[in-house]
């Protein structure tokens, strides 16, 4: 950036500037970019890398702004900042403490652990999409004089019900402040997303897109260890001499538990091997960050619950233990490392041929720039989350599906007819109670739940049992509800659990025993159809033929519809396929021997809505959806599935589909590859 460049730039945030930026040597060009639309009251899309100056791109304008319109007279909260999870928000409250205070304004965060603590609130308040809801509804009046409204890492809730409900939530206060004869500005913070004009458009009217224009460079180095080897050579081979902290991403929390266990005590690492996952409490996880972010050579194992901006210190090594299913989730994994320099370099650690093979296409196509993710599908089952959070909005504690539709974004009231809704309200009788036509209150147990608060939440949760230390009585985190007495992993360490006679489960150390990591079984992340068709084409196949493989055993047919897709068609194929298809199923079917024409009957569009029903369930889980979701008629439920699915899109594709048979061998070994178990 020019001088000329940086004295404009400060001329445009005068009172800010030095807060946010005098500590850095020059401005990032997403900081560059983001100045203008932001400080004359746009609203703005800001997508740009791990690491990339999104949050000083976004706060430096928006104070600036703040602090012209409102003079001495600065009522709070003026800018509301939304983080996806409580450890997000208080790493950003930390963050921001310094610059904020600078500019002599009031910082402050609200989860269920924090609340301001002041009888006004702060001039920034930092707080989660659960604690946003909860604000509209509980105290909608004090958050009247809310100017901004930023939203950040939005990539972590887009497309799924926490991300359906936080538009709903954002419409809401826009709503709020119109009712004062105000405008809400919406600033949204993510990594880089596919269709970032139909992101924003979701969540703001209006909104313009800044994009970060750089990259940085990306290299791997791709390993094969098989499932039942442990990688602790790769890993000791990272830091030899040197030294350094490796994180390490896994898909699974078993597979965390497993390898931190592996090399817990073994050389170069020693004790400094950590785990990081959603079943380890919160006390777990913040003393493995604090323990990570301090050490010089050391390991940590995680799941996605690090993939966003934590502050773990700077990383050395970005490892992934098994391929991610999709490209911006690589991204997102090995951008946590290698941040002081412009390029990223990582080990890719594949546990068969296949996932060399995946890992290869992965990189070609995020060198390219490719996302190659699917189309967002909304959760219709918000509505009766947002309909209870109404309901205590309401003084009254009534409402009418009218009151709801009026209050969701455009896009969600599209969905929905009146007397739809009306018939999902009646039906969730469990929580809503009607009086009249079109009018509803609380059932007794919903009263309870508003009371609580556990309604604002649209997080899944899982049949686990908590584990207390045996010691302490402290929480170690949960694990499926097994028998007691067994040794389990948890932390990465072995534990005799056993039952105590109040019922809880205590655990104590066992340094002799080898334990299993033991959770509930969660769907893999599914393999979106635009990626796995892009397989098809880079493997040497045509992405919307059938390719059929002949095989000793069996005949595999080579379809490019991702997993949740060909999870549908699997069940659709019915006795002709193998039992188990794995993760292979995202590329194609295996039919057993004795089936060697493709049937096209499994395609017909009234077959696959009948399977989809049957198999409602799982479906269900791959697509996300939410906890509410149980609640809504199973018309509904259907009609969301098979909406999210595309059932007929995918019949009228394969009913003209050409099968075309494969011969070449260097193709048919990568299909062997793809579809192995």
């Amino acid at each position: 950036m020019s001088p000329d460049e940086q004295a404009r730039l400060r001329a445009r945030l005068p009172r800010t500037f030095a807060a946010f930026y005098d500590r850095f040597p020059r401005l990032l060009p997403v900081q560059c970019a983001a100045v203008e639309p932001l400080v004359s009251g746009k609203s703005a899309l800001i997508t740009a890398p791990t690491a990339g100056g999104k949050t000083e791109a976004a706060m430096a304008p928006l104070l600036q702004r703040v602090l012209d319109a409102a003079g001495r007279d600065l009522e709070g909260p003026a800018l509301l900042y939304v983080s996806p999870t409580r450890a997000l928000v208080n790493d950003v409250y930390r963050r921001l403490t310094v610059p904020v205070e600078r500019l002599g304004l009031t910082l402050a965060r609200r989860t269920g652990e924090y609340r301001p603590t002041a009888s006004a609130l702060p001039h920034v308040l930092v707080t989660t999409p659960e604690s946003f809801d909860s604000m509209v509804a509980r105290m909608p009046k004090r958050l009247l004089p809310v100017r901004c409204l930023l939203l950040d890492e939005l990539h972590a809730l887009d497309g799924g019900p926490r991300g359906d409900q936080l538009a709903a939530v954002c419409e809401r206060l826009r709503k709020i402040r119109a009712s004062a004869g105000g405008e809400l500005q919406v600033a949204i913070l993510s990594a880089t997303v596919e269709r970032p004009e139909d992101v924003a458009a979701r969540y703001a009217p209006d909104c313009v897109v800044v994009r970060d224009p750089g990259t940085r460079k990306m290299a791997a180095n791709v390993a094969l260890v098989p499932f039942t080897v442990p990688p602790t050579q790769k890993l000791a081979e990272l830091v030899d001499g040197t030294g350094g902290k490796i994180l390490v991403f896994c898909n699974a929390r078993a597979d965390v538990e497993w390898a931190a266990g592996q090399l817990k005590g073994k050389l170069p690492f020693g004790s400094r091997v950590w785990a990081h996952h959603g079943s380890l409490s919160q006390r777990v996880r913040e003393q493995a960050e604090k323990e990570f972010q301090h050490a010089r050579t050391a390991v940590c194992f995680a799941t996605s619950t690090l993939e966003l901006g934590i502050d773990i210190g700077d990383v050395d090594h970005a490892v992934l233990y098994g391929v991610p299913p999709d490209v911006p989730t690589l991204l997102q994994r090995v951008g946590r490392a290698g941040r002081r320099s412009g390029s990223v370099r990582f080990l890719a650690i594949a546990r068969d041929r296949g996932e060399i093979l995946r890992f290869r296409h992965l990189m070609q196509a995020a060198r390219a720039g490719r996302l190659l993710t699917d189309p967002a599908h909304y959760d219709p089952s918000t509505v009766l989350q947002q309909a209870m959070s109404l309901l205590l909005q309401n003084p009254s504690r009534a409402i009418a599906p009218a009151h709801v539709l009026d209050r969701l974004p455009a896009w969600q009231a599209e969905w929905w007819t009146e007397d739809r809704l009306e018939a999902a309200l009646e039906h969730a009788s469990d929580w809503f109670h009607r009086i009249a036509k079109g009018h509803f209150t609380p059932t007794e147990q919903l009263e309870r739940t508003l009371e609580i608060g556990t309604m604002h939440g649209n997080i899944g949760g899982e049949a686990e049992v908590e584990v207390l230390e045996e010691l302490t009585g402290r929480s170690l985190g949960t694990i499926a509800d097994r028998a007691s007495d067994d040794a389990v992993l948890l932390g990465g360490r072995t534990h005799e659990v056993r039952q105590a006679s109040d019922g809880s489960l205590r655990a104590s150390l066992d340094r002799d025993s080898v334990g299993e990591a033991r959770f509930t079984r969660k769907p893999a992340p599914p393999i979106p159809r635009a990626l796995a068709q892009d397989v098809m084409q880079w493997i040497g196949l045509d992405p919307v033929g059938i390719h059929r493989v002949e095989g000793e055993d069996e005949t595999w047919f080579l379809l490019g519809l991702g997993t949740v897709a060909g999870t549908l068609l699997h069940a659709s194929a019915g006795a002709r396929v193998v039992k188990r298809p794995g993760r292979g199923v995202a590329f194609g079917l295996r039919f057993k021997s004795g089936h060697a024409d493709w049937p096209g009957q499994i395609v017909e569009p009234e077959r696959l809505r009948l399977v989809a029903r049957d198999i409602s369930s799982r479906l269900t889980r791959q697509l996300g959806f939410g906890p509410w979701f149980r609640f809504l008629p199973v018309a509904e439920r259907h009609r969301a599935v098979l909406a999210a699915l595309e059932t007929e899109v995918i019949s009228r594709r394969l009913q003209v589909a050409q099968v075309h048979e494969v011969h070449d061998e260097e193709v048919r070994k990568k299909v062997r590859s793809l579809m192995a178990q």
